[in-house]
């Protein structure tokens, strides 16, 4: 026995979850490996299969048989997980929320989530983390009853089972095929003064020579394994390339590995370098390591380093545009006159963002946390907010570089109160909203009449507004560019 939560999927299952999908040849992420059985069937259907394990003694079966990310799931990040078709899991169902929520959270643009779950604690509970789990059934996916499936299985359980499967949407990529030059190709390139061009090269030198020298690094480390095997079974020294992650975990890594680490790595100390992040959404991020994962052949060269940045950098405004409008969407599905809507808010208004508004699923209340009286932000809200923040600053004029991200009022927001935060005053609620007001009735303005341009509306005159229980209407006369 294992523990509590180690319940082998039988076969019928697996097959049931994975029917009618396409998944020969894709990559796939089992969070909870446990012994393997869903590694063991995924391998046999050809996919390319990453996992999860947490328990000293399963760990080392699955890495036997295929590439462990990190032992815990719920530490994983966006930027480990950009590359995978499907998210495929029986989390343990005491934390099953908090797997499928962080799932979700991390999973890729287009990607698609299976996962089992206790049906009937679903059922019963009306905890915020159910009613999320439900909507992004609902606006997402489906659901499956499958009933007591376990009842003869390696471990038995009288639980009765559900499945439930949501698609990520697809977002609009940015197709780096389109951009990069796909073959080893190393020119001279003049510098237009942002960096200087030795900098970069630098980069590139250590990157090319890294690669170069891997090899015979290896087949020293090998050689020198070989010779202290019959004297060192007792010491704990081994060699061999490595790769540790914040929690101490250990990872040999090979070739292809070594390569998607330190290209990742690099590409984040050029973007430093070119100060490039106020103009990176956490889609171009995401869309950029999903590349890198998946074209092995991708050269880290000069060439298309410098495509990077012009790509970057000449389509800035279409997409914090296209940010501005996701944005304004999202606050406004949940208008009370929005009969389409979920849950409505009466703050909220659909024809344009009201100064103050309310947005779901922003936060976490955790009772257990040492710092419960804080609000948490949910990592995904982080991510979305930050993107805004770019936006604002791109179409205000102001230096994104000064500004500090929602999570950065964890140490001193509590629930229930009021704290100024960049362009907006904000407060959060355990169950889970949380307000917004524009500090500045000015860029409340340019943001409502920059995405009317945008979707093509007739701009009004009047603007109305509510602020503490006075409604007044001002004059709009801005310029938009």
């Amino acid at each position: 026995m294992f523990n509590s939560n180690f319940y082998p999927t039988p076969p019928a299952v697996i097959e049931t979850m994975t029917a009618g999908l396409e998944i020969h040849g894709k990559h796939i992420l089992e969070p909870s490996a446990g012994s393997g059985n869903i590694v063991d069937f995924l391998i046999e259907a050809g996919s390319i299969v990453s996992a999860c394990e947490n328990h000293v003694e399963l760990i080392k079966i699955v890495a036997a048989k295929c590439q462990i990310i990190k032992p815990d799931f719920l530490t994983l990040e966006k930027t480990d997980v950009s590359h995978f078709d499907f998210i495929i899991m029986n989390p343990p169902f005491s934390t099953q929320n908090d797997h499928i929520l962080h799932a979700w959270e991390i999973a890729p643009a287009g990607c698609q989530i299976v996962s089992l779950f206790n049906h009937d604690s679903m059922r019963r509970m009306n905890t915020t983390k159910n009613r999320q789990i439900k909507d992004l059934i609902k606006d997402n996916g489906y659901q499956e009853f499958l009933g007591n499936v376990f009842s003869t299985a390696e471990r038995t359980t009288d639980i009765d089972i559900g499945m439930l499967r949501i698609f990520k949407p697809a977002a609009d990529g940015e197709n780096f095929d389109q951009y990069f030059d796909l073959e080893e190709k190393y020119q001279e390139f003049n510098s237009d003064g942002i960096v200087r061009y030795d900098e970069i090269q630098d980069i590139v030198s250590r990157f090319v020579g890294a690669l170069k020298i891997f090899d015979e690094t290896v087949a020293a480390n090998n050689k020198m394994e070989d010779i202290i095997r019959p004297i060192g079974s007792f010491s704990g020294i081994h060699f061999g390339a490595v790769k540790t992650d914040h929690n101490g975990y250990v990872q040999h890594v090979d070739k292809d590995m070594f390569r998607i680490s330190l290209q990742k790595s690099a590409w984040q100390i050029v973007f430093d370098k070119f100060n490039i992040r106020k103009y990176v959404t956490s889609s171009i991020n995401e869309e950029l390591n999903r590349f890198i994962e998946k074209q092995k052949s991708f050269p880290f060269t000069m060439n298309n380093i410098y495509k990077m940045i012009e790509m970057i950098i000449g389509t800035t405004q279409g997409r914090f545009d296209k940010v501005l409008i996701q944005a304004f969407d999202k606050i406004c599905s949940f208008s009370a006159s929005n009969s389409g809507a979920g849950e409505k808010w009466k703050t909220n208004s659909n024809y344009k963002v009201n100064r103050k508004f309310i947005v779901d699923y922003m936060c976490d209340y955790e009772a257990w946390r040492s710092d419960s009286r804080h609000v948490k932000v949910r990592y995904d809200a982080n991510d979305s907010m930050d993107d805004i923040i770019k936006a604002l600053c791109y179409l205000t004029g102001t230096n994104y570089d000064q500004t500090l991200q929602l999570r950065a009022l964890e140490d001193v927001a509590e629930w229930g109160q009021w704290n100024n935060w960049e362009f907006f005053r904000v407060k959060g609620f355990k169950k889970g909203t949380m307000h917004f007001e524009f500090l500045d009735e000015k860029v409340w303005e340019l943001f409502n009449l920059r995405v009317g341009k945008l979707k093509g509306w007739q701009i009004p005159q009047k603007t109305d507004y509510k602020r503490k229980g006075t409604e007044r209407t001002r004059s709009t006369e801005m310029q938009l560019f």
